[in-house]
């Protein structure tokens, strides 16, 4: 049984994890390749798994096993009515509400095998319990189940992916459905055959019997501290979970859900742009469920709960000084705190597990906290802040579910000593950040070393307070990056579905220039005397101004240009009366920045006789325009992390075809530090049988504002290219790799990603 139970349990968690990738990707051609699609499929699934918790629950309370099976065989027969899983693009750019359209999506297609899958881990660890004849504590099957999410998280990016297209993946996903119903039956039969073994109540399994993980400061969770919680509620004559344990339950698996969230997004807006880098964090909370219940469990957290003070100060310390190099060792620190704080948390979750006659309600609760931390996340954050408040938030809270260390009498606790400290820290920040330039003018690192390295070494005092710890960190976190955005010189944030994107002087104050997480957009002179001037990776000593200088003159000059991205609008520098031109952008907020002209002037000099901006996602919004449109295509979306692969496919390949006119040119600006697109574009122009051409410029400090850029160039035939083909910078594309063209159906990621 503990075979046969252990592999379904590894099974449906496995088939629940591979499915969030699998719709994430098949939702991604309507959301322009947002980071944010990951993050709001994330909290889809957090709350699959709360409705699945909650029926699990409510299955396990009748008298009769046999009803509890049959609800449950009804969830699963429900489900493979959805099979096989698919969401197809809409017409989500055109939303004023992405989000909503991605959950409804979600909920229509996925909703109810997710539901069924998450009954599986709690439901069937109380039938092993009820069946087993034996009274082995069945909460190990848990690390089971994280196992199984684990295997299926790291083996969708390294080998489903890339060896399987969408259709495969949903085909064998379906299979996999079939072969767990299955396996469900067999255990359902297995625990109704032994249920007559099981005696009527196991010794011990009073409430706060599961009271044995080691917590915080290495001591053991007694049982009169559980009952202290709240054991005034009774089941069957016995001391059960009351309200206040609830609540302990439901904060300890809010906290490290909503750090996971904040981690993620943290890791790949402001530290590094990497894609798929969310599977990591993702993976590292699985870590800490897998260890807190193996046999190591004890040992790992007390370990853990030594170093999370230590670290939280630190990280602190980096958050406020923006560090950013050397950036493997940033995200392994990042990482590594939050494998440490999630260990300390669920260490603590464990070991006030009630006795397993409970333990439905008990991963009721968990997961209620884990929605909650994730819908805070997901949801409220992006409302309440306009930067990653959230993270610095979660690290701080996580010191909560630290224990104080047995060193002595215990000081009675106090909220008003702890807010003073708070308040304290706080303002010991402002006065410093007040009273340092006025008394240096050394470089910023003493700078920052004196006004955040002071507050924060002071919080090392509080080291074994850690309720007093949280709030103070919490407190010169927020102080802090209020004073760091003040000398950042960003005088315009805004965060929304797609992200955070920010206005900020740069250069000694010589330009303006739009950032969205760490990568720039777009840049101009602050100068009125040389506004218009396109600088960054559109300088006219680049690649794309030595293509506009040789069509310049040619022909009668009407032409009609289409530009997917429209950044800070630095191309409408090249636009000419005559011209036409078309800028397709998908973020709100990246219009609004470009719009406004005591930013940026681009627009507002554009010469082109007609020009508009097309709010949505270029492809979507492609396909609407006539067929034979444009004489020139500019793609200019594959700069940052989160690139929309649905851009780089042979099926857009076609579409961009039929909006091209005969002898027509696509111009695609590929970028980018982590990944190496060349080969992608020539693989397509080699499928299509078109021409394709390459040039990276790589010198960036030979003008004022100029950085360096890879272009690409794609031509029906060399003819269309006229003399731009002889041009020594534009040299033929390669694909030595042999990457097969990338599809719709199949892009992987990884075959691209560079790893210098």
């Amino acid at each position: 049984m503990t075979a046969l139970f252990g592999f379904t349990l590894a099974l449906g968690a496995a088939l629940l994890f591979s499915a969030q990738p699998m719709v994430a990707r098949m939702a991604l051609p309507s959301l322009g390749g947002s980071p944010s699609v990951w993050n709001a499929c994330m909290l889809f699934f957090q709350a699959a798994v709360l409705v699945g918790y909650a029926l699990a629950h409510g299955l396990a309370r009748p008298r009769r096993w046999g009803w509890a099976g049959v609800g449950f065989l009804a969830v699963i027969f429900l489900g493979m009515l959805s099979l096989p899983l698919d969401i197809r693009p809409g017409a989500a750019g055109q939303l004023a509400h992405p989000l909503r359209w991605l959950l409804s999506s979600l909920a229509a297609v996925v909703a109810i095998p997710a539901v069924a899958l998450a009954v599986t881990s709690p439901l069937l660890q109380r039938w092993f319990r009820d069946g087993s004849g034996t009274t082995r504590d069945p909460y190990f099957l848990y690390a089971a189940s994280n196992a199984g999410s684990l295997t299926a998280l790291i083996a969708y990016p390294l080998l489903v992916e890339p060896w399987l297209d969408l259709s495969a993946q949903s085909r064998v996903w379906a299979w996999g459905y079939a072969a767990w119903a299955l396996l469900v039956g067999m255990c359902g039969w297995a625990s109704w055959r032994g249920a007559g073994r099981r005696p009527p109540e196991y010794p011990g399994e009073a409430f706060g019997a599961g009271d044995r993980a080691a917590t915080g400061g290495g001591e053991v969770e007694s049982r009169s501290e559980a009952a202290d919680l709240d054991s005034s509620e009774a089941v069957g004559g016995m001391a059960g979970p009351g309200w206040r344990q609830w609540l302990v339950w439901m904060g300890l698996g809010a906290v490290p859900a909503s750090l996971l969230q904040g981690c993620t997004l943290f890791l790949t807006t402001d530290v590094a742009s990497i894609p798929l880098l969310w599977v990591v964090p993702l993976a590292l909370y699985l870590i800490s469920f897998i260890v807190v219940f193996a046999r190591c469990g004890p040992w790992a957290v007390r370990v853990a709960s030594r170093g999370l003070p230590y670290l939280a100060v630190g990280m602190a310390y980096m958050i406020l000084v923006r560090a950013t190099q050397p950036v493997w060792a940033l995200i392994a620190l990042h990482l590594g705190f939050l494998l440490t704080a999630s260990i300390v948390c669920h260490g603590r979750l464990v070991s006030l597990r009630p006795a397993a006659r409970e333990l439905t309600g008990f991963y009721l609760a968990m997961s209620v906290g884990g929605v909650v931390g994730g819908g805070f996340s997901a949801l409220l954050a992006p409302v309440l802040f306009d930067s990653v408040m959230e993270y610095p938030l979660a690290m701080a809270a996580c010191c909560l579910a630290l224990r104080p260390r047995a060193d002595g009498v215990a000081e009675r606790p106090s909220w008003v000593r702890d807010i003073a400290w708070a308040a304290t820290l706080a303002l010991l920040v402002v006065v410093l950040a007040l009273v340092v330039p006025w008394l240096t003018e050394e470089a910023t690192r003493v700078r920052d070393l004196v006004v955040f390295g002071v507050p924060t070494v002071a919080c090392c005092t509080l080291l074994d307070r850690p309720r007093r710890l949280a709030w103070g960190l919490a407190a010169v976190l927020v102080a802090g990056l209020w004073v760091q955005t003040r000398w950042a010189g960003t005088f315009h944030a805004e965060r929304n579905f797609f992200g955070v994107t920010r206005v900020a002087r740069s250069g000694g104050g010589e330009f303006h220039q739009l950032v969205h997480g760490n990568t720039i957009h777009g840049r101009e002179f602050r100068d009125p005397s040389r506004q218009g001037i396109p600088l960054t990776y559109y300088h006219r000593k680049g690649p794309l101004g030595t293509l506009f200088a040789s069509v310049e003159g040619k022909g009668d000059g009407r032409r009609r240009v289409g530009v997917i991205g429209l950044g800070v609008g630095s191309m409408a520098a090249y636009a000419r009366p005559e011209e036409e031109w078309d800028f397709y952008e998908i973020d709100p907020a990246v219009i609004r920045v470009a719009r406004d002209p005591a930013w940026f002037t681009f627009l507002g000099r554009c010469r082109a006789g007609a020009w508009r901006i097309v709010e949505g996602d270029a492809r979507l919004r492609l396909a609407e325009a006539p067929d034979a449109a444009y004489d020139l295509l500019v793609l200019d979306a594959f700069s940052s992390d989160a690139i929309p692969v649905h851009l780089l496919t042979r099926e857009a390949l076609a579409l961009y075809r039929a909006k091209l006119r005969p002898g027509g040119w696509l111009l695609a600006h590929i970028s980018n530090r982590y990944l190496n697109l060349e080969p992608v574009l020539a693989a397509l122009a080699e499928d299509a049988g078109w021409v394709c051409r390459s040039s990276d410029d790589t010198e960036e400090g030979d003008h004022p504002g100029k950085e360096a850029s890879h272009w690409m160039l794609l031509a029906a035939d060399e003819a269309a290219l006229g003399t731009l083909s002889r041009r020594p910078v534009w040299v033929s594309a390669s694909n030595e790799a042999g990457l097969a063209p990338w599809s719709d159906r199949r892009a992987p990621v990884w075959e691209v990603f560079s790893w210098r």
